[in-house]
């Protein structure tokens, strides 16, 4: 390749000219602050869309709640009965855990890093979930009745622990919706032209609306919609980037591509590239390649998206209620499930839309990148408009599931923590429903309002992704403690979680000074300091709640927190008395040990140090890392779209069969349904017997 070839590459020509007296001008950046569709699609996306889900949803809650005989309390809003299936946890952790950076930011650190990118997102984002399936057989055990993380912390370690864990809970869920809306209102607007600000206050709007009519059963059938939708654009993507499209369409044809972009040959001065933009050899990566996993910047990637995410899994009380509303032969399996699902969308994902942009040689910019736009620039380029509207429409649903188990999460804890623990003790059923749909429609708000303030001040997606586990990891530890170690006290949970905090911060704008000379978002932003930052503080807060806590020891054996009350009777007909045996339970625990531990040590050890000695991959090699990546996308979309409609066939059948009904009839049946548990609530024998014939049948 000659240093004065114009184009350098004819695959991508559309993105350079020859210039008089200048020479060959690449673009200076791919979008060029132009929407590709007009803000006429944008506003339908975002209104129509959550108008849809709305009353969609809002209608199948109502189709349970006529035919199957659910009972709309304050408890069924918050926790949806605590029996969910397998399947359905599985799902909703999957949609939960996909938040627009699961999109967007995998790819941008595929367009960074190259192949280590997407693998380091995908692995140190899924050990967490695997991980807390521990954490979620435990509330089974030692706090069957709770609603909140947080109100497991008070029945544990009192008043004060329960204020501060109760602040870096808010803290969690404040940064992950922020995220979320940063994410969204950024592609929007490029995409569309919609208002920035506009987009970040709209598109909660739709969640809020079902999310107040179905509460927690709501937000997890539209997280199966919701994840339904992405899964079939994750494998529409993945196939067309490697078998489909005439633009790359062989995982040989990338792979070359790949080796000729980042060639020591290539010319990247300015005009032929510009500053920010993808060109020539990667600092820190084996022979400057992007086909290798001997990348200094992604192992740096990895080890601060490992410390962050268990903040944002651990702390954030959503995967708490998600696990509390499984039933107890569901929660192990869901979380392990559900994690190995979600492993596909990142991995999937950004190992064909980001690399697909290295590949085609778009004229991104850092700054393009760091908004979250590499994939909706490659799914411009291989499909036009039809691959913006694809990319938007997935984009939204990421944006909409995971916002709506924020909502729940932020509703539980104000309710339950704050409302029912402080204001009110003695709250009925009633009022507790409506104080939780109170907190959706205020939260919901609120965020839009921050989302637009820190678009304002400049905030991109990467910086907040980057960020979050300096801010909240110093409370990872001292929560896990909280159900697996009895020595852990108060004092220590408290002191660590603060120190590790304010320590993490320190250290951060510390690094960032020494380093740079200057504290700006920039500077605060790159990878030095956001590690230094991110490891201090979930190693300080750790390590200061041990030491206190092996000082001054609790030996606490649960008692208070199992004594947590539920506000409403919870209606368990539909569960087995089996599942709450504690041998049942320990059994369940063990399972997840083994199988959470051990898939934890395949992705995240085994796995990067087999494919060391590769070096640079060649073309066989990185066809066998394509294959994988699309294997498990389709094995995994299969799976998490047919599961949850195979366990909840009985109920679809019963609500099928009601729509054909004598309405009469089913009134009967429900003034007879409600006859028989007013007995049943009267008489605890009877209820007894009933679950005991109920158990024989099912032996037969």
């Amino acid at each position: 390749m000659s240093s004065d070839q114009c184009p350098p590459f004819d695959f991508s020509s559309r993105y350079y000219h020859a210039q008089a007296g200048v020479g060959c001008v690449r673009q200076s950046s791919f979008f060029e602050g132009k929407a590709v569709l007009n803000q006429g699609v944008g506003y339908s996306v975002i209104l129509g869309f959550g108008a849809f889900f709305a009353i969609f949803t809002s209608f199948l809650v109502w189709l349970e709640k006529r035919y199957v005989g659910s009972h709309h309390t304050s408890e069924w809003f918050n926790t949806a009965g605590r029996n969910v299936k397998t399947g359905l946890i599985a799902s909703v952790i999957v949609s939960q855990w996909t938040w627009t950076a699961t999109i967007l930011q995998s790819s941008n650190v595929a367009w960074q890093y190259g192949i280590s990118g997407p693998f380091w997102y995908a692995s140190g984002a899924t050990i967490q979930v695997l991980l807390f399936g521990v954490m979620a057989i435990e509330i089974k055990r030692k706090a069957p009745c709770a609603h909140t993380v947080c109100e497991i912390v008070k029945a544990r370690w009192g008043k004060a622990a329960h204020i501060v864990f109760l602040v870096f809970c808010l803290l969690t869920n404040i940064i992950v919706t922020a995220m979320l809306l940063l994410g969204g209102s950024a592609v929007v607007n490029a995409l569309t032209g919609v208002n920035i600000y506009a987009a970040s206050f709209l598109i909660p709007l739709g969640v809020i609306v079902y999310t107040l009519a179905g509460g927690l059963k709501a937000t997890f059938l539209a997280s199966y919609i919701h994840s339904v939708v992405v899964h079939v654009a994750l494998v529409i993507f993945v196939y067309l980037v490697y078998t489909a499209s005439d633009k790359l369409g062989s995982p040989s044809i990338v792979h070359n591509r790949l080796q000729e972009i980042a060639s020591k040959l290539r010319s990247c001065h300015e005009p032929i590239s510009h500053n920010g933009q993808s060109c020539g050899p990667i600092n820190g990566n084996y022979k400057g390649s992007y086909l290798t996993m001997l990348s200094s910047g992604g192992i740096v990637f990895g080890i601060i998206n490992i410390v962050g995410n268990f903040g944002t899994v651990f702390v954030d009380n959503g995967y708490w209620v998600s696990a509390i509303a499984a039933r107890p032969s569901s929660t192990h399996k869901g979380y392990l499930l559900g994690g190995l699902l979600w492993f596909a969308v990142p991995f999937s994902l950004a190992t064909s839309l980001g690399l697909g942009a290295l590949a085609l040689d778009l004229p991104l910019t850092e700054d393009e990148a760091s908004h979250g736009l590499v994939p909706a620039a490659t799914a411009i380029a291989l499909m036009g408009k039809g691959g913006s509207i694809l990319l938007l429409t997935m984009l939204f649903m990421a944006v909409t599931s995971a916002g709506s188990s924020e909502l729940i999460a932020v509703s539980s804890l104000c309710t339950y923590d704050i409302y029912r623990t402080y204001i009110n003790p003695d709250a009925s059923g009633k009022k507790i429903l409506s104080v939780s749909r109170a907190v959706v429609l205020g939260f919901g708000c609120f965020m839009g309002l921050f989302a637009v303030i820190l678009n304002k001040a400049g905030v991109s997606l990467g910086w907040m992704y980057l960020a979050m586990g300096v801010f909240i990891g110093s409370a990872v530890l001292p929560i896990a403690f909280m159900l697996l170690w009895s020595k852990a006290n108060a004092l220590g949970a408290i002191l660590g979680t603060i120190f590790g905090c304010v320590l993490g911060i320190v250290t951060w704008l510390s690094v960032t000074s020494i380093e740079y000379g200057r504290v700006n978002l920039d500077t605060t932003g790159r990878n030095a300091p956001m590690l230094a930052g991110n490891v201090v503080s979930i190693l300080t807060g750790g390590a200061i709640h041990g030491v206190c806590s092996l000082l001054w020891p609790q030996n606490y054996n649960w008692d208070t927190t199992k004594q947590i009350t539920t506000v409403e009777k919870v209606d368990h007909s539909d569960l087995e008395t089996e599942e709450f045996k504690e041998e049942k339970l320990t059994k369940a625990r063990s399972w997840i040990v083994k199988w959470g531990a051990g898939f934890t040590i395949i992705i995240v050890i085994l796995w990067p140090l087999f494919s060391l000695p590769a070096g640079e991959f060649n073309v066989g090699y990185f066809t066998f890392w394509a294959v994988i990546a699309i294997a498990w996308g389709t094995i995994g979309s299969a799976v998490i779209i047919a599961l949850p409609l195979i366990e909840s066939w009985e109920t679809i059948v019963k609500v099928c069969s009601g729509l054909f009904t004598n309405d009469r009839l089913m009134e009967k049946v429900d003034e007879m349904n409600v006859k028989l548990n007013s007995i049943m609530l009267a008489m605890p024998e009877a209820e007894k017997a009933y679950f005991l014939e109920k158990e024989k049948a099912k032996v037969k």
